[in-house]
């Protein structure tokens, strides 16, 4: 399916690209929404590309572009399983700016517990592709609050 484009996405897609897994991961997410026809922003696809030598004037270029499209987006979806900072803090921006946020969580096996921050911030906490099917089609449903164990 070809990937609906817009002036303003609907969904924010958090979550890092830089250790093994991680970039098929968000693949696999941005393939989702565009089977779904949602217009997506995903700074891995979209975003100013950062090296580690980076000029200052590049880091504030990406910081820029990344906080522009978090702030209009009317949901964020962050992957969250390798507990990276920057989506952390992109999904606490959200909640501080009242978007939902709704975790992508594979690794979370039922049983496991989920960090109550985290848990008490979610829209939705999904666990597989076919949750983040159905939440974003209905994404007002309460059907995926988070019920499990805390720490």
């Amino acid at each position: 399916m070809t990937r609906l484009v817009t002036q303003h996405p609907q969904v924010y897609l958090a979550g890092p690209w830089f250790s093994a897994g991680e970039p098929e991961r968000l693949a696999r997410l941005e393939a989702l929404m565009d089977d779904l026809q949602i217009s997506y922003y995903s700074p891995r696809l979209d975003g100013i590309d950062l090296t580690p030598d980076a000029t200052d004037a590049d880091r504030e270029a990406v910081f820029i572009d990344n906080t522009v499209h978090l702030k209009a987006a009317k949901l964020v979806l962050a992957a969250i399983d390798d507990n990276d900072t920057g989506t952390i803090w992109e999904t606490g921006m959200a909640f501080g700016r009242e978007i939902p946020v709704a975790y992508y969580a594979e690794t979370l096996r039922d049983g496991e517990t989920f960090n109550v921050m985290l848990a008490k911030s979610a829209v939705a906490v999904l666990q597989n592709l076919s949750q983040v099917k159905a939440f974003l089609r209905e994404p007002t449903t309460d059907q995926f609050a988070y019920h499990g164990a805390i720490r």
